[in-house]
């Protein structure tokens, strides 16, 4: 089964109960706190699996860093659910919103990244990656000072 990208908005005031959530011992539990009360932002249709090289490539390649949150709650939760989880919040939207426009990106362009980051060459990349820009710039937008937009793909 393919792994999915998900974009939840949540309050920001909801960060204590969701690590709560994450410690847990229902393995769902953190999936069921977010559905329950966060908001899903954006429909991601590729396959999340892209993240995996699209977050290392935007970090070496275009100084976009969106895995280095100050919140301990992103290790928690990456480490209770084994997902690619991380937090988007109003300081990565103040450094990097304008700098994720998906019109600064090229399709091409990502597919030779992803090549060279994977050092193999994979049909249609280039634009699941750019696709994932996209998601990522459109979470971005949904972040304000009382509240974070949670992806995790699992």
């Amino acid at each position: 089964m393919p792994a999915i990208a998900s974009f939840v908005r949540l309050p920001r005031e909801e960060l204590t109960e969701l690590a709560r959530a994450v410690t847990g011992d229902d393995p769902q539990g953190v999936a069921d706190f977010l559905a329950a009360n966060g908001t899903s932002v954006v429909e991601f249709e590729e396959g999340g699996e892209i993240f995996s090289v699209l977050l290392p490539v935007l970090a070496e390649d275009y100084d976009i860093d969106l895995e280095t949150s100050e919140n301990a709650i992103v290790a928690d939760l990456a480490e209770a659910s084994e997902a690619l989880v991380f937090i988007l919040t109003e300081e990565e939207q103040r450094k990097y919103l304008e700098a994720l426009d998906p019109e600064n990106f090229s399709a091409g362009e990502l597919d030779e990244a992803y090549e060279d980051f994977a050092e193999e060459e994979a049909d249609g990349a280039g634009e699941a990656m750019l696709a994932g820009v996209a998601a990522l710039h459109q979470a971005l937008q949904e972040v304000d000072a009382d509240h974070v937009v949670i992806v995790a793909v699992t």
